[in-house]
């Protein structure tokens, strides 16, 4: 649901055609002409200029016309190409066309005949199609330019404008042109205000110089880094020449609803489903679950339809998705709806950004921001869950995500916990922030027993219990990759902190009423006892912990670090063999920061070494004037994990 609107670099490789230098336009000969600075090694291109303008004419058709120039600054095996979608039922691609400045000789010009047209994605269907327009190889010191003009006939008043991906950017320019009469507003996201400069009925917003954006480990998504501009635009109240005028949120609800809930329809189907799924369901959570299984094992396929009446928001029937038993989000969330209505339980439709938890913004009203639903359930005080939610105008509301085929009722996926999220319910519809579920609920719980003998070779018993979105990952392989895959997954982590073991079991047990999945593995490792000098014995039991750490292998960061909130709790009890005295233990680490905190104690009981571990990491976007400070942090966590335990053999 959420539209592509910037142009993206594609690799792609093409022939060329030799023009006359004439037929480049002033403005690429203009950015091609332009001086970067010096950038670092890293940095293989820069974008000399970028526009968009939208224009809107009077009946609501738009017209966007964008332009971009790049130049290549070393080899990297890069390969060009310009790209930008366009809905083939609301609107067109009037016009695209490229060019290729070499450092010498003649210029390349490209056009129609080397468009390429596709879809989207791989949906059954999709009526957003790309169009790219192929370049190829360049050398550095090229400047690769185009032009693509958009028109669209669209239902939005809506726009938004990213003035870069990662790149660095000397000129970045939007402009919005309305007939006169017409109003707008507009904000700025991750970027101080930015008042545009205003012409007539147009209005511009530009940034200069802007550096490149790193790809960097735990950093936040792209779309929370880079700088954009949104906006609404209104057509005079007299004359809305078929256009919603989404001004605040109630706004969206009540159009939104007016697409959504027809599609709810109780037919006789629906209620005879409904009564078969919670025949035997005693509670209201019950019915609710067996609901919601069903529907979660309902084939999910990808349809994008009705986008110029309803911007892709318009479901199938219930009874439709029913009878066929598959259906993208939209669908899956309203035959949830309808098969609760028929026991007699109402639910809602919630609009929410599926893979960003930060991407809908308050500040501005509009559904552009979505591109996934979910449902909340309407329940009763005798129904608690962490997903839940208080509405002032709708009540007790349980948030669930009948897409996600691996999330129990009661969780909710990682990636929407704490997104702002659109309840659709006509004008008592709300923006509303999902629970964050606590770190207790997504916590690890590890125990390991075993045993050691005289030259070093560990035999050990491994039970861990993830509860919630810890085992997430645990239950998708178990689910769908196999045993012998599911195993591998664990062997490939041990063989990272536990170099020579070999795990001859893996088995797993899932339960959806505690969202749990509870994970058993014997293991074997040699060497995990080190003989040194013939009579130093060395263990190290903090390698068998949980995990959870995070690594940093640079020196400098220039973009914030991105910690998760995760709690494990792990008990470690080796037996040693005969004959040895303790030398040295650790002492107990305890480690306090704003970005978590460890506690570690090793002792020796009964001729066993023990070791206890509480490690919290706190939900955190650290800044990149704090990487010292969490990379230390995490560093002291690794010490603590590789302590040794040095015994004497007697």
């Amino acid at each position: 649901m959420r539209f592509i609107l910037t142009p993206c670099l594609m690799v792609v490789l093409a022939a060329s055609t030799a023009f006359a230098a004439d037929d480049v336009p002033g403005w690429v000969t203009a950015a091609a002409a332009r001086k970067a600075p010096v950038y670092p090694a890293n940095v293989t291109a820069v974008v000399l200029f970028q526009e968009e303008s939208l224009s809107v004419d009077p009946d609501g058709r738009r017209v966007m016309r964008e332009r971009g120039a790049i130049r290549i600054l070393q080899r990297g095996g890069e390969t060009l190409a310009a790209s930008r979608s366009y809905n083939s039922k609301s609107g067109r691609i009037r016009d695209f066309q490229g060019w290729l400045i070499p450092p010498t000789g003649k210029p390349t010009i490209y056009g129609k005949d080397r468009i390429v047209d596709t879809a989207v994605s791989e949906g059954l269907y999709d009526e957003v199609r790309l169009k790219v327009l192929e370049c190829g190889n360049a050398s550095p010191g090229s400047v690769f330019a185009w032009e693509v003009t958009e028109e669209e006939k669209t239902v939005f008043t809506q726009y938004e404008y990213a003035f870069q991906e990662r790149l660095p950017v000397l000129t970045s320019r939007f402009s919005l042109t309305l007939p006169p009469g017409w109003e707008f507003s507009a904000a700025m996201m991750n970027r101080e205000p930015l008042e545009p400069k205003k012409s007539g009925n147009s209005a511009t917003w530009e940034l200069l110089d802007l550096a490149q954006i790193e790809d960097e480990d735990y950093s936040p998504s792209l779309s929370a880094l880079i700088p954009r501009v949104v906006l609404g635009y209104f057509p005079p109240v007299a004359s809305q020449v078929g256009l919603r005028a989404l001004k605040d949120w109630t706004a969206v609800s009540a159009w939104l609803t007016s697409l959504v809930d027809p599609a709810v329809e109780a037919s006789e189907p629906i209620r005879a489903k409904a009564t078969q799924l919670a025949a035997g369901s005693a509670s209201e959570i019950e019915k609710i679950r067996a609901i919601a299984a069903f529907v979660q094992d309902t084939r999910y396929v990808a349809v994008s339809l009705n986008v110029t009446r309803g911007g892709g928001y318009t479901p199938r029937r219930a009874g439709e998705v029913l009878a066929r038993n598959y259906g993208d989000c939209k669908d899956k969330a309203t035959l949830m709806r309808a098969l609760l209505r028929g026991v007699g339980i109402e639910a809602y439709l919630v609009t929410i950004a599926a893979d960003d938890r930060t991407y809908v913004r308050p500040e501005w009203a509009s559904p552009l921001q979505f591109n996934h639903a979910i449902v909340a359930i309407k329940i009763s005080g005798a129904t608690t869950a962490p997903a839940v939610v208080e509405s002032k105008t709708l009540g007790r509301l349980l948030m669930f995500d009948p897409t996600d085929s691996i999330t129990p009722v009661g969780d909710l996926p990682l990636d929407e916990q704490g997104s702002y999220a659109l309840i659709v319910a006509g004008a008592e519809g709300t923006l509303a922030q999902m629970p964050f579920l606590s770190a207790a609920t997504n916590r690890v719980d590890s125990s390991v027993t075993g045993a050691l003998n005289d030259e070093g070779l560990l035999s050990a018993q491994v039970k861990r219990t993830y509860y919630g979105q810890s085992g997430v990952a645990i239950r998708a392989a178990e689910k769908s990759a196999g045993g012998a895959e599911f195993k591998k997954r664990f062997e490939r982590s041990y063989s990272r902190r536990l170099p020579g073991s070999v795990l001859s079991r893996v088995s797993a047990n899932s339960s959806r009423e505690d969202s749990s999945v509870v994970v058993n593995i014997d293991l074997t490792a040699d060497r995990f006892g080190q003989i040194m000098q013939g009579r130093l014995f060395i263990v190290r039991p903090g390698v068998l912990t949980s995990g959870g750490e995070y690594y940093f292998t640079s020196k400098q960061r220039t973009t914030p670090v991105k910690l998760y909130a995760d709690l494990r709790h792990d008990s470690i009890r080796i037996k040693l063999p005969a004959g040895l005295k303790v030398d040295q233990l650790p002492s107990p680490a305890r480690i306090e920061s704003p970005y978590g905190a460890l506690e570690s104690t090793w002792s020796v009981q009964n001729g066993e070494i023990v070791m206890q571990e509480t490690f919290e990491i706190r939900e955190t976007l650290v800044p990149a004037s704090e990487y010292a400070k969490v990379r230390e942090f995490f560093d002291l966590v690794g010490g603590a994990h590789s302590a040794p335990v040095v015994f004497v053999k007697q």
